[in-house]
């Protein structure tokens, strides 16, 4: 049984990464709508149960499929690097 569990999404985005959503302990969740130009969508989330230390991942949860945007994609991924690994 989760004891906290807080996520935020990443979007990568022609710009750079910007935070999307939240969920904080204690303040529920922030929702916000996706950048309209998103190239790729991760969630980076910490989960702390009663029985050890706290698992923490950031998995892919979107990407474009136009292929107009592959390459631009690929692009902001060697300028921005891969999804930040934190909660905000």
């Amino acid at each position: 049984m989760a004891i906290r569990k807080e996520w935020t999404e990443w979007h990568l985005t022609p710009r750079g990464w910007e935070k999307g959503s939240t969920r904080r302990e204690g303040q529920g969740n922030d929702w916000r709508d996706e950048p309209s130009d998103r190239l790729l969508s991760y969630q980076h989330c910490e989960l702390q149960t009663s029985s050890g230390p706290a698992k923490v991942t950031t998995e892919e949860t979107w990407r474009t499929k136009e292929p107009a945007k592959i390459e631009q994609l690929e692009s902001a991924l060697a300028q921005y690097g891969s999804a930040p690994s934190r909660l905000d």
